[in-house]
């Protein structure tokens, strides 16, 4: 019989940290299914559209990365706007990227994302999920509460973890649609 379970991330306090360690838990979880699914794909399938205006599977991975970064890094701590991109950058190591999103009604695979092979974004995926391990790691179960501003909202921490968890799902369950459109547009080979 084979036993199911979230593997703890190192450096999280199963003490004082049991919830914020069960985000981080489902946040790696999801990354490794997200890259089992990516796997193999090359840079058309990373930039192959259904049709205009629509997502790529790359774009998507970007726009994860940059994601949590923003979520978890940037606005949980109040980081004011004109320090955000100079934050990012330094994360994932590569200036002023951007993920195309949203893309305009007719618009394509952005040229900022053009012939990005998968192994980079991974590497970017990777980046911020190391960075938002280490600003985890600093939050604590009683401290889930913690309020911050963001425009006209004040958020807690608890809502952040949850929002970048459903919003990470989300997206990849649409790498996943897009995998089964390339396959029946036969730009992907069928397994």
């Amino acid at each position: 019989m084979r036993e199911v379970k979230l593997e703890f991330p190192s450096g999280y306090d199963r003490n004082t940290q049991a919830v914020v360690g069960l985000f981080a838990a489902q946040f790696d979880d999801l990354s490794r299914k997200l890259k089992r699914a990516v796997d193999g794909l090359d840079v058309r399938h990373l930039e192959w559209q259904p049709a205009p205006g629509m997502n790529t599977v790359g774009m998507l991975l970007a726009h994860l990365a940059l994601v949590e970064i923003w979520w978890i890094v940037v606005a949980a701590k109040e980081i004011p706007e004109k320090e955000e991109r100079r934050i990012v950058d330094e994360i994932l190591g590569t200036p002023n990227l951007e993920d195309g999103m949203p893309l305009p009604v007719e618009g394509n695979h952005p040229d900022v994302l053009r012939g990005i092979p998968l192994e980079n974004y991974l590497n970017m995926l990777d980046k911020a999920r190391a960075r938002v391990h280490i600003e985890m790691q600093r939050w604590k179960d009683s401290e889930l509460g913690h309020k911050y501003k963001l425009r006209d909202d004040v958020i807690t921490w608890e809502w952040t973890l949850y929002h970048v968890l459903e919003h990470f799902a989300g997206h990849y369950g649409q790498v996943q649609m897009l995998k089964h459109l390339m396959r029946n547009a036969g730009v992907l080979e069928k397994k």
